[in-house]
């Protein structure tokens, strides 16, 4: 007799594999492989637990970075396949410090000053499809 949880987990990892992207069940397997790593340098002290923070920090970091440019790839690729393309970028992280200190011979005077400008806009609209011949090589 077949067992009815075998056949949900069945039906279970084949609706995974068909509607879950690739990317979406790389980033589950990616943090579903930290937490046990951090569960591991959990039990043996803080020493290990803080070098496996700093580890996870720069995976972390480069993942960041490769989903950006992945981001940038789909766009791109959207943009080739599309009729009409609207983009709208504003980017303006700016900003200035200042720390200074004085002596006045009886006094001492530290101050500090800062100040922050940002301003971030991006919106893209695509609009149709465009027609796009099939290279002679892929014919």
């Amino acid at each position: 007799m077949v067992d009815t949880a075998k056949i949900a987990s069945i039906a279970g990892k084949v609706a995974l594999d068909f509607f879950v992207p690739g990317y979406m069940k790389a980033a589950y397997s990616a943090l579903s492989s930290s937490q046990d790593e951090v569960r591991a340098a959990e039990s043996k002290g803080l020493a290990t637990l803080e070098e496996e923070a700093k580890k996870q920090r720069i995976v972390m970091e480069f993942q960041a970075h490769q989903a950006r440019v992945a981001q940038e790839l789909a766009i791109a690729e959207r943009i080739a396949a599309s009729h009409e393309v609207v983009i709208e970028e504003y980017y303006d992280g700016s900003g200035k410090g200042h720390l200074g200190l004085k002596t006045d011979g009886e006094a001492i005077s530290v101050g500090a000053s800062g100040e922050g400008r940002r301003v971030t806009k991006r919106v893209i609209r695509f609009n149709g499809w465009g027609a796009h011949p099939i290279p002679a090589d892929d014919a």
